[in-house]
């Protein structure tokens, strides 16, 4: 299995996945997140659980550093060494971070292309964050190994969310939102609704 797919251009293709037109509408935007996602695993070659966060931090061109921090992710281009820049709050748990990171990935990717993705100037910021949940819970929760792992008997919460690696919150909401049945609990605000919803400008809830 290659994480490490050294290329100069892995952003670059991921990129060529959002469409030119400047109508994308907030469904089709969606789509555009889960379909990064997928590209992303095809391009480093990963087909099982759990997703190793290293398809993202062994990139060209991508620093992840933990600092002390009042919230849970940040990213920026850094413009003197040429690298794009990934804060993580050190404090938050291995789960938690390996969300942000991902989170914070898409943010990278709609670098340059917001104003088309998200084009209504009133939902766009919350727009762009819920896309940026979607687009983690897509990448570390993917919908075929999912129902896969479903179908093998895998249907608690706890043991869903050990298997991928990702908080039991996390787990409530991707299983809720792939309409897979037999859990009792309501689905979370972890991960993004197929609409857009109130968010803070960086990082996501816990």
């Amino acid at each position: 299995m290659n994480t490490n797919p050294q290329n100069s251009s892995t952003l670059a293709r991921l990129r060529t996945c959002i469409p030119q037109h400047n109508q994308v509408t907030w469904s089709e935007a969606l789509r555009v997140a889960e379909l990064h996602a997928n590209r992303l695993l095809e391009l480093s070659g990963v087909t099982t659980a759990p997703i190793p966060i290293d398809v993202i931090t062994t990139l060209p061109k991508i620093t992840v550093r933990y600092v002390d921090q009042p919230v849970a992710g940040a990213s920026f281009w850094d413009p003197r060494r040429r690298v794009w820049v990934i804060h993580i709050n050190r404090y938050d748990s291995r789960v938690r971070k390996r969300f942000t990171i991902a989170h914070e990935w898409k943010h990278i990717i709609d670098h340059g292309a917001t104003d088309r993705l998200y084009p209504d100037a009133r939902r766009a910021n919350s727009q762009r964050e819920a896309a940026a949940d979607y687009f983690a819970a897509c990448l570390l929760m993917p919908r075929r190994l999912v129902k896969q792992a479903w179908g093998r008997g895998i249907q608690r919460i706890p043991d869903l969310a050990a298997h991928f690696q990702v908080s039991e919150q996390a787990m409530k909401y991707r299983v809720d939102q792939l309409r897979l049945v037999g859990h009792d609990s309501k689905p979370t605000r972890r991960c993004a609704p197929p609409r857009a919803r109130a968010t803070r400008k960086i990082g996501v809830p816990a």
